[in-house]
Parts: C-alpha cells; structure tokens; sequence
C-alpha cells in the first residue's frame, strides 16, 4: 500500500523516476509495463507473471501525469503470485497527497534484469551462475554426444519394435509433466546447481558400500542455498564450469551448511564436453542433465537433444548408451519378454507437418519435435508407467525464485490442478501408430 507522502518525499521520488529515464541503460536491462487489470476503491491490480525469472531493480506506478516509488519487496512478493495490488490517491496541486482514491488510468513500469544468460550465449566456462541461468539455446554435451545427435531421415528401426512398443504402452499412458512439484515428495528430477569459487567446499562421502563409488573423496564447492530434491530420489547435479566436470549425487543425506561433507547414497560424474555417459546416478548411467527438459527450452520453442524417458521396467539387459541394467519387469512379478533394455532409443515418427497439424497446444509440438528429431533414451526404472523429465524448480527456488516452468506454464494458461500446473503429454497423438523403437546400431553408429 502507498501511504500519504510529503510534498518534499514525493518530489525527491519523481526527480528519481526522471533521472532514471535519462541513465544509458545496460544491455540485459528491460523496462515492462503493466496496464491497471482493475480497479476497486482505490486498489488497482496489476497482473506482473512476466517478472517471474526476473531480477526486479525498480517499479514505479503512474497515475495520469503523477509517478510514485513502488518498494521493490512489494513487487517481488507479487511477481510469485502472479499479480500486485496497488492503492493509489490523487496528488494535490500543491505536491501533497490528498485523502482522495483516483480512478483515472494506472500503470506500473519496472526495471528488471532477465535471471539467464545472456542473449545468444549457448555455453562457455564461467558463464552461468546463481541470477544467471542457462538461456534456451543451451544444452550440455559435445555435438557427437548420443544426446545431442539427431536421427537420419530413415533410421533403421528394430525388428521387434512392435512388441516392445506395445510392450511400453501397457504399462500405461504417458506421465502428465507437472510444474509446481519443486520442494515436495514428488520431486523425482533433479535440481542443477553453478557454483563460483566463493561457494562452500564439501568433501563427498558415498555411504552405501557397494564398491568403488567414483566421487568419493573427491571436493566440490556448492552454494549454501542449494537444496536435494524432496523425492526419494535426493538428487544433486554440481556443474563445475571451471574443472569441466558435471557430478551427480544420488540421494544426498547431508550437507552442513557452510561446507564439510557432503553425505549420499552413491554419484558419479561425467564430461560437460564429453558423450554424457558413465555417471552412476542413474539407472543407465547417463549424466544427469542428459535429455532433461528447461523452461527456457520451452521459452524459445526449441529443444535440441534427446529427451530423458523413465519406464516402469526393463527386460533385464541394456543397449547402448546405457552402461548397465535397471530394474527387470521379472524382479517385480512381471515378465521380461518384449520388455524394452535399458538405453533403448525411441522416436515419434511424425513429421514436422504432421506435428503442426495436431491440434495441441504449441508448447507440446516443442516436445514432440524433439521426440521425431532426437527421440527418448530410456535411462531408468521404477515409473509407474512411462515418463519424460523437466529439470527440477529447486535449482530456481532454493534462491528463492520462482520456478521458470511455473511461470512459463501460468503464461501458456496450462491447466491448474491441486495448486500445479499439469502439462497434459498423453492426449492427442497416436502414440501406438507413431512411437517406434530404434535399433542400437544407429546409435552406435554401425549401420
């Protein structure tokens, strides 16, 4: 709320506002305007989802010829709920603030700095960092990564592709994608972290003794805010831009502020310029940033690699790039036969056409490009049917940001249910007429 403000107060705020429309502004500085959604006994709305993702520097309402100061607090608190209530009054002639609400038209102008990298900038050490985020034209792995290769035009398709697909489609329709699980039990993804030299150092400590777990001892720096995500699954994902190397941590159990030991389960790390292979925290033993899908991603109307795909089982053996098996359909009462390996490569057979011609919405043909172009690894076990993964909102609101998925999916008006946002995957494409299996050898390169 604005309260009365002296004349001099109210000067010293618009001398402020019109220096600030004269300084050379920076490069990823922006101004966004919100026009008055509404207006009630003086409280005017303003609807700002648009800042979420954004650093905010500086808000100020207009009311006619009139400007005043909006405490950026104000704003920030609004930016997570979607909107800022505002109560204006009429300013005298005398620069003072009369008691009287205005109902002329009201609108709110903020500063604001995109929380991303910089335009056009796709990778690079030392580029990405807390408030500055991956931009949608990233994506980690070399160009000759398993991820990062699209499929030829007529890819040589399984001979058991059928079965298998069928196989998949019993386990049940495709997994709803949903933002707003961030901090919950149901956060089986993984939050991404880009520590600077100034974060605290940990020691890892593996605590499951079922071998030689590749990260143990080793030291890593983390920022204090960075958080597990809440699901079973505790995942960490630490890039450490100026070693190269990307660690991935299996259900951390401790980690003390202020550094120390970093206690998990088990991890492992890869190349942030390699294949992207041999990290033991997952199923297959992919990197754990491999095929997850980002915001920005979404954003742009772009993704550029494969997409990482859970399924309830697997049939007990692997194809490559997976570096070993999952959890076999036969270990849980099922039967392995026509059961996918682990490392099993899918594909959309749809065409771009076909793809715009389905009456979706234009966020999922993003997706179900990238399914054509790149197709789905299947990297583990143990969904209840068969899922993709977004990266996980805890990379955002361990800093206390709203996650980008939320907002990009309050933008698109993707439907709300029980407090999220439920991207609907399942419907509208005919998943046993296009989905296909891809035999190993084109991933390998062999045939």
């Amino acid at each position: 709320m604005i309260r009365k403000l002296p004349s001099l107060v109210l000067l010293s705020s618009l001398l402020l506002v019109a220096a600030l429309t004269v300084l050379p502004s920076q490069a990823s500085a922006e101004s966004l305007s919100f026009p008055s959604a509404g207006e009630r006994q003086g409280v005017h709305t303003f609807k700002v989802a648009r800042l979420a993702g954004r650093s905010i520097e500086r808000a100020v309402v207009r009311v006619g010829s009139r400007r005043w100061s909006v405490p950026v607090a104000r704003v920030r608190a609004g930016s997570r709920q979607g909107f800022v209530r505002i109560r204006t009054y009429r300013v005298s002639q005398r620069g003072g603030v009369s008691g009287r609400r205005s109902r002329r038209r009201a609108s709110l102008t903020v500063v604001t700095r995109r929380i991303s990298a910089p335009s056009g900038s796709c990778g690079g050490s030392g580029l990405f960092k807390f408030g500055s985020w991956p931009g949608g034209c990233w994506r980690p792995y070399a160009d000759d990564s398993p991820f990062n290769l699209r499929l030829p035009a007529s890819p040589r398709v399984a001979g058991n592709s059928d079965a298998v697909v069928g196989r998949v489609l019993g386990f049940g329709k495709l997994q709803n994608l949903q933002a707003g699980a961030a901090d919950t039990e149901d956060d089986w993804s993984a939050p991404v972290y880009y520590p600077e030299p100034s974060d605290p150092l940990f020691t890892v400590r593996c605590m499951e003794r079922w071998g030689r777990c590749e990260v143990e001892g080793m030291q890593v720096r983390i920022p204090d805010q960075a958080r597990a995500a809440a699901g079973g699954d505790g995942h960490i994902v630490v890039v450490d831009q100026a070693s190269g190397w990307e660690y991935d941590f299996w259900q951390v159990r401790s980690k003390p502020r202020g550094g120390g030991e970093l206690n998990i389960s088990w991890g492992g790390r890869t190349r942030l310029d390699g294949d992207g292979l041999d990290s033991n925290s997952t199923g297959a033993m992919f990197g754990r940033l491999a095929g997850i899908i980002r915001a920005p991603e979404l954003e742009v109307g772009e993704i550029n690699h494969a997409l990482y795909m859970v399924a309830s089982c697997d049939s007990g053996e692997f194809v490559y790039p997976a570096m070993k098996t999952g959890r076999s359909c036969s270990s849980i009462g099922r039967s392995n036969q026509d059961a996918p390996p682990l490392g099993s490569r899918f594909q959309l057979d749809m065409s771009d056409a076909q793809i715009a011609a389905l009456a979706v919405p234009a966020w999922k043909k993003t997706v179900l490009r990238a399914m054509a172009h790149y197709g789905l690894y299947m990297g583990d076990t143990g969904s209840g049917s068969w899922a993709i993964q977004a990266e996980s909102g805890s990379s955002y609101t361990s800093f206390g940001y709203e996650d980008p998925l939320v907002t990009f999916a309050r933008d698109q008006d993707v439907p709300a249910w029980n407090g999220r946002r439920v991207f609907d995957m399942a419907d509208g494409v005919d998943w046993q007429r296009h989905l296909r299996l891809i035999d190993p050898c084109v991933t390998q390169r062999t045939c």
